[in-house]
């Protein structure tokens, strides 16, 4: 079974304008909602393939309501604790020519330690063996940081695998010996490492420091680059064919979805990547924040070049 675990889901809002400026009232052309946080979207990119999943985080108030509604419209199934709080809304304000973006991003409800609890005891009860675990996304307020270390204890230990795709010390602590594969971006790389990240060789390097702390495989995401993939059996190297892009909100989400995709139909790794990369890549050529066409993700693969290095 795959699962994805969402402990800060949100409504996303995307507002079209003629242009963004600062200190004047603008008005919308058009507007447009998604139901959205990390592994929600992973999920509905699951949906969209014709694969399985079961969306697991917390919800809250009307907004939390919306949002399991939606899932439920798109097939998708749900087992979300229910918290106190109410579920956040980011907005995203975008020009005509989508070539200027303002997002932003509300923080997240409180979480308090029974509803925390709640969620680690039905994550206990769901994991098996050969399952895949997608933990996607930030963390609310009020969590502790290792509280992806921990969910990744329970899965690992349970005989599931555990993919991580987070920031700041939620990922530092997350990429211990007990993780099955983590899915940086360069920035993010770069911070866990401590290293910049402009080249492909950079990125190489900081894959190879990645799985010095006992990860099996990492996946480095460098947007138009591509991505890269290393683990003991190998490394190779992604780059996407050339796009129009026209919103890359969500593209990391659909490289999740890809890899998730091509591990569930146990294909080799560097077909794994191609998918990541592709859906990715689809992701970032449709407008709004979608997560991209599996029709579009089928054409754009055959034009993923893959190297080894």
């Amino acid at each position: 079974m795959i699962y994805t675990v969402t402990l800060n889901p949100a409504i996303d809002r995307e507002l079209q304008v003629t242009e963004p400026e600062f200190h004047k009232v603008m008005h919308a052309n058009s507007s447009e909602m998604n139901y959205g946080g990390k592994g929600i979207n992973v999920s509905r990119g699951l949906a969209a393939i014709g694969a399985k999943s079961i969306a697991l985080g917390f919800v809250g108030g009307s907004t939390g309501e919306m949002l399991t509604q939606e899932m439920s419209n798109l097939n998708v199934l749900t087992d979300f604790v229910r918290i106190s709080g109410e579920t956040r809304t980011n907005f995203s304000v975008v020009d005509k020519n989508r070539s200027q973006l303002i997002k932003v991003n509300e923080p997240g409800p409180i979480i308090h330690s029974q509803e925390c609890h709640q969620l680690i005891t039905k994550i206990r009860k769901l994991a098996q063996p050969g399952d895949l675990w997608a933990l996607c996304g930030s963390i609310p307020p009020s969590i502790p940081d290792s509280i992806y270390a921990d969910i990744i204890q329970e899965i690992q230990s349970l005989g599931g695998k555990a993919l991580l795709d987070t920031s700041g010390p939620a990922l530092t602590h997350g990429c211990n010996p007990n993780l099955f594969l983590v899915k940086p971006n360069a920035s993010e790389a770069s911070t866990l490492t401590g290293s910049k990240i402009d080249s492909t060789e950079d990125a190489l390097n900081a894959a190879y420091a990645i799985l010095q702390t006992g990860v099996k495989h990492v996946i480095i995401t460098q947007g138009r680059k591509g991505a890269l993939l290393s683990n003991q059996a190998g490394t190779w190297i992604a780059v996407a064919p050339s796009i129009t892009k026209r919103n890359d909100i969500g593209a990391g989400d659909a490289v999740m979805t890809g890899i998730i995709y091509g591990l569930s139909c146990n294909l080799s790794w560097p077909e794994i990547l191609r998918w990541g990369v592709a859906c990715g890549t689809a992701a970032a050529s449709t407008e709004g924040t979608t997560i991209g066409s599996f029709t579009v993700a089928k054409q754009i693969l055959s034009n993923v070049k893959i190297d080894t290095c």
